[in-house]
């Protein structure tokens, strides 16, 4: 198994990148409301389209949940550690 490691706080993903990544996925599953980022762009209670969540992640990471971990075709984000466990087997 190869694993690629990327902090994207230093390395934030382009648009392009989050659009490829989150293709037939909704981005904003991967949204971290609990960020001070989310709270201090006044996110809360704004319902969000699909385009302006990845616009937001691409000028602000710290919105993404954290870890973000893609195995295969699976995306998992936030500390989930069985599906981390089943993903990575």
């Amino acid at each position: 198994m190869v694993l690629d490691e990327r902090d994207y706080a230093k390395q934030p993903f382009t648009l392009a990148e989050l659009k490829e990544l989150f293709k037939g996925v909704d981005p904003r599953d991967y949204l971290n409301p609990k960020s001070p980022a989310f709270k201090a762009l006044g996110l809360k209670g704004q319902t969000l389209t699909a385009e302006r969540a990845l616009k937001l992640m691409a000028e602000e990471p710290n919105l993404l949940k954290r870890p973000l971990v893609i195995a295969g075709t699976t995306i998992i984000a936030g500390f989930d550690r069985e599906r981390l466990r089943a993903a990575l087997k």
